[in-house]
């Protein structure tokens, strides 16, 4: 099966999942617990990799769709990581150039260090973009402008906003570092998140209008019929499931003076088909709704005091001192082990005397 989509089709969403990795990416490199990068360049980021993540897009179904023709979908993911790691560490040099292009003597060491970094966030968005192609590419099943089509359509959406939303749990531990003066607040990643999380919940209204509305007028034409014995008009309606090659059809029945039946309503398409696909999608639909809605409440969570005891916990866990007197619970490196049970009686008794 060969990829139908046009070469520009899959460059939006590819360009959103770089947008928004290279804004996440930068924000979390530069982080208090990263700390291995700059900070202060996520817009570049976000531009470089939307640039980068766009031209992959549009170069994939050209390299994806001759492969997949002869060896089936296998390649199509070698071929996507073939595009995505090299893009992602092109993309890191990029920045890495660009916001150090006054560092004299360090704009080699520069270049080299950004597209490791690029490469290693290019890996972790590796499933993201494997997602989003393995809906694309489940898209080929129904026929073009038929109902099934675009829902399958709206799935690659639908997944792609879902795993943007997942994706800015990278950026929780920004939150507590934000409510004690360490790093800004990820207040764009909580956008991402919501805004994603309200295009899922747009595409489910989308799929349960077809589901509903499309294929309650689908069984209003009962008959099963071959279109060679109805009459053609251009003018009858006709709704393509997209799924299967019946033909049905709402005849009105001919008489002495009319001659052959005529049809009022053409349906192909299987019927039962089309309706798994659609339940399917809508099962798909709320599953990523309750994942987004988790994804929310997992910021708003890291945004409150807790997470700042458990972010303090953490930095004195991974050596920081300067943290362990803040946390909750003494840090376990420094903290000496309770006396045995026999001392401790000893001295309370020594206490009472």
């Amino acid at each position: 099966m060969r990829m139908r989509a046009k070469g520009w089709e899959l460059a939006l969403p590819f360009a959103l999942v770089g947008a928004a990795a290279g804004w996440i990416s930068a924000g979390v490199l530069a982080s208090p617990m990263v700390n291995v990068a700059l900070g202060g360049k996520q817009e570049v980021a976000a531009i470089c990799a939307g640039i980068v993540g766009g031209l992959i897009g549009a170069l994939l179904p050209r390299v994806v769709a001759p492969r997949q023709a002869w060896h089936g979908r296998g390649p199509a993911w070698a071929s996507l990581a073939a595009l995505v790691l090299p893009g992602g560490a092109l993309a890191g040099a990029v920045i890495a150039l660009v916001t150090v292009r006054n560092l004299h003597g360090a704009v080699l060491f520069a270049a080299v260090t950004g597209a490791v970094n690029g490469l290693i966030c290019a890996a972790a968005t590796l499933p993201i973009c494997g997602a989003v192609l393995e809906a694309a590419l489940r898209a080929e099943r129904a026929r073009l402008g038929s109902i099934v089509a675009a829902s399958d359509r709206r799935a690659v959406w639908q997944i792609l906003a879902a795993s943007i939303a997942v994706a800015t749990l990278a950026a929780l531990p920004e939150w507590p570092a934000a409510r004690i003066g360490r790093a800004p607040p990820p207040q764009v990643a909580e956008a991402l998140a919501l805004g994603a999380w309200i295009a899922v919940g747009l595409l489910i209204l989308a799929d349960a209008a077809a589901l509903g509305y499309g294929l309650h007028r689908a069984a209003g034409a009962p008959e099963r019929c071959s279109p060679d014995a109805i009459a053609p008009d251009p003018a009858v309606p006709r709704v393509d499931l997209g799924l299967g090659d019946d033909v049905h059809a709402r005849l009105a029945r001919g008489d002495a003076y009319r001659g052959r039946d005529r049809a009022s309503l053409l349906v192909i398409g299987s019927h039962a088909e089309a309706h798994a696909a659609l339940a399917g999608a809508l099962r798909r639909g709320v599953v990523c709704f309750a994942l987004g809605a988790a994804v929310l409440f997992a910021h708003r969570w890291a945004a409150g005091p807790s997470a700042v005891d458990a972010y303090h916990t953490a930095r004195c866990a991974l050596g920081h001192v300067a943290f362990c007197a803040s946390a909750e619970e003494p840090c376990p490196r420094a903290s000496a082990p309770p006396p045995p049970r026999r001392a401790r009686i000893a001295d309370e008794t020594a206490v009472v005397h």
